[in-house]
């Protein structure tokens, strides 16, 4: 043998024997790749799951059972959100670490679970053992670096994907350990414990999303494909009662009528026939991950099956034709083929979802295009050709790996994240719309006036343009008609939300609020309250109500009830650190001083520029008393 082959042989047993080496990789290439990203700004759900829903702002929350039994409120992905935020509140660093750390972990789970299954194979001729560690290796870095992956890591409330994969992956593999212990080595008390770890592993990552109810599935997928007895046979009878079970559970859960849906304005037809149309788009962002956009903003075109449903039933057809054809011959391709179907089935089936198209559906599935790859590696590359598998394999992963860095520069920030969006989807009225309303944010967070002023102006035309695709658009009326009243053109403004009240009646107190600031803004501190108490009637959960209220009553000189106020609107939208310093003036003029010093410290740990007179007035005033 020459010493180079030894070489070689000593870096295939490295990969094949201790896991330290493959964590030093993942965690290096995953860093580096995602190094980018720890100051993206919150986007979008963001705002909603995170930074205004006051169930993860108190971590006591999660120590109620209660909260733990709704699947609906995915109470693991859940919790761990409260975990940041009781950490670090806004600052976003600690969220996206996690989400990297986790992505990590995923990846390191999908190294362990294909170089299991390609031990399996291990009785087959046609299959190179000695290429396991390698291709385990390629496949856990293709799914760590793959750009189609960006959305479920950087995009923070993803992260809800990232632990269902994570937990769902992890029940397959324990499943195989168990199933294994059980058949080849007769350990059935250890069998036992690795199945009940695997269900309860699945179990949790349905509690992180919705998405992971097909663990049981991918169990009897994983069953079928590669455990054997020490025959190296399959055992039929358990795979055919598994998979009896399987059908007949989805059977009455579909005509019992359990089968939930995030929207009714598509049935259950319409929608399957537009995931018909997405799906070779789908495809080939795995092939091809160019183009990539944060909201596709695909609309129903009321057709069951259009031009592209068609192609996609032929795609659909011809890779299930393959996978039966492959069965034998290429267990991983067929089993690759078949788990990209089964993880794409709950958001891409029978379960009517508004968005048609998000990238973060892929996360998943991508473990599917990995095997198929295996597959590919562990029959068709010559161990003897294994140096240039790696330069080759080396090449891709850092062209994935740079694609998915330049990818991540669009997640900087909302104006970053919408304009990328309107420009790859020039008729999105959402994206219109969302790029309007983050100039608009930036507009009010401008000390300049004029500049102020122009970005106000700047805003409107884009909220004119999401009116223009779509007359009914009324969250482009709202935030043009908020826009209107800091350019204070009431009349405008009136307008809008007028027009609002016409087409969702449920949301009239959007009228009051607005006339409310208009007749604050011009003085009529008693109209303006009254406004906005009816507002609060109508809806007791807008924060911006209170705030609202608040400046009035302190106006009116209730300083106690304008205190009130705001503590409630920081509750209900913990973002507004200004009114810390508005709550410790109004205890000032209560000679509440140290309330008063306490808040203004508080204001100062959020980051908002104080007046060092104030501070010193203040602590002299505690002094003195």
């Amino acid at each position: 043998m020459k010493s180079g082959e030894k070489i070689k042989l000593k870096k295939i047993q490295l990969l094949n024997g201790s896991i330290v080496p493959v964590i030093l990789i993942l965690m290096i290439a995953g860093f580096l790749t995602y190094s980018n990203t720890f100051d993206a700004s919150f986007h979008w759900d963001d705002e909603v799951q995170i930074v205004g829903n006051e169930d993860i702002h108190d971590l006591s929350t999660y120590s109620k059972l209660s909260e733990w039994a709704s699947l609906q409120k995915r109470p693991v992905s859940k919790f761990t959100l409260a975990v940041n935020w009781s950490l670090g509140g806004q600052n976003v660093l600690g969220y996206h670490i996690v989400n990297l750390l986790l992505h990590i972990l995923t990846a390191l789970i999908v190294y362990m679970l294909t170089k299991l299954t390609i031990s399996t194979l291990s009785g087959e001729k046609r299959i190179d053992q000695r290429m396991t560690g390698a291709t385990a290796l390629f496949v856990a870095l293709l799914f760590l670096l793959h750009p189609l992956q960006t959305m479920a890591v950087t995009y923070i409330v993803q992260r809800m994907t990232i632990l269902a994969a994570l937990f769902y992956l992890l029940a397959v593999y324990l499943y195989a350990r168990g199933r294994m212990a059980c058949l080849r080595d007769a350990r059935k008390r250890r069998s036992a414990i690795f199945i009940f770890m695997a269900v309860l592993s699945g179990l949790l990552g349905l509690m992180s999303k919705q998405n992971a109810v097909t663990f049981p599935a991918a169990f009897l997928l994983y069953e079928i494909f590669f455990v054997r007895t020490t025959e190296g046979k399959l055992c039929r009878k358990y795979a055919m009662v598994f998979g009896g079970l399987l059908v007949s559970g989805f059977l009455i859960v579909l005509f019992a009528g359990f089968l939930p849906a995030e929207t009714e304005m598509v049935s259950r037809m319409g929608y399957l026939g537009t995931q018909l149309g997405v799906f070779h788009k789908y495809l080939l962002l795995l092939l091809f991950p160019i183009s990539q956009n944060a909201d596709y903003f695909i609309m129903h075109d009321g057709q069951l099956i259009g031009t592209y449903g068609i192609i996609g039933i032929v795609l659909i057809a011809g890779l299930l034709i393959s996978s039966i054809l492959l069965y034998k011959r290429n267990r991983l391709i067929s089993f690759g083929i078949l788990w990209i179907f089964i993880s794409m089935s709950v958001e891409s089936g029978l379960i009517p979802i508004k968005d048609i198209m998000m990238e973060h559906r892929m996360y998943l599935p991508m473990f599917g295009y990995g095997m198929i790859l295996a597959g590919i590696i562990v029959r068709y590359v010559p161990f003897g050709r294994i140096k240039y598998f790696y330069a080759v394999g080396s090449i891709v992963l850092i062209i994935l790996a740079f694609a998915t860095y330049n990818r991540n520069k669009v997640w900087e920030s909302e104006i970053s994240l919408w304009e990328d969006c309107l420009e790859k989807n020039p008729r999105s009225r959402r994206a219109m719309n969302n790029l309007g309303y983050a100039i608009k944010t930036r507009a009010m967070q401008n000390p300049y006036p004029d500049m102020k002023r122009l970005e106000l102006i700047k805003s409107i035309g884009y909220f004119n343009l999401a009116m223009a695709g779509d007359t009914m658009f009324t969250d482009a009326y709202f935030n043009r008609g908020l826009a209107y009243v800091e350019l204070e053109e009431y009349e405008k403004a009136l307008a809008d939300i007028k027009m609002i009240e016409s087409q969702r009646p449920r949301e009239r107190y959007l009228r009051h609020y607005l006339e409310g600031i208009v007749y604050a803004r011009s003085g009529d501190m008693p109209r303006a309250k009254e406004l906005f108490d009816s507002a609060i009637g109508l809806n007791p959960d807008f924060a911006l109500l209170y705030t609202w209220r608040g400046l009035v009553l302190s106006q009116l000189k209730q300083d106690q009830a304008a205190i009130d106020d705001f503590i409630h609107s920081l509750e209900l939208d913990p973002r507004q650190s200004i009114l810390f310093i508005n709550i410790s003036q109004l205890y000032y003029n209560l000679m509440e001083y140290e309330q008063a010093l306490h808040w203004i410290r508080m204001a100062g740990d959020a980051g908002e520029n104080l007046d060092a007179k104030y501070i010193d007035t203040l602590e002299k005033a505690l002094k003195d008393k």
